[in-house]
């Protein structure tokens, strides 16, 4: 079951990036969604809370919590800093 648990740390932690890329590469963010972004932040922010917490979470969750929250993370400053253009 561990690799299962690999398996979705990897793809939920990237699935972000090919976002990333493309707007760092157009530098176009009229269509972006800034509120999925926020979201995701806050949940990923108050999940990783909660795993730290408790001791028996599985490091598996806690590096996609970090690694999820900063893509979200990446595209907020994307999104404000290609907003005005």
């Amino acid at each position: 079951m561990t690799f299962f648990g690999w398996i979705y740390t990897i793809a939920f932690s990237i699935c972000y990036i090919p976002q990333i890329v493309k707007t760092f590469k157009t530098k176009k963010v009229e269509d972006i969604s800034i509120s999925l972004f926020t979201l995701s932040i806050i949940g990923y922010s108050s999940a990783l809370v909660y795993c730290i917490t408790e001791l028996n979470a599985p490091l598996v969750l806690i590096v996609n919590y970090i690694f999820g929250g900063i893509c979200s993370l990446t595209m907020i400053i994307l999104y404000y800093l290609y907003k005005s253009r």
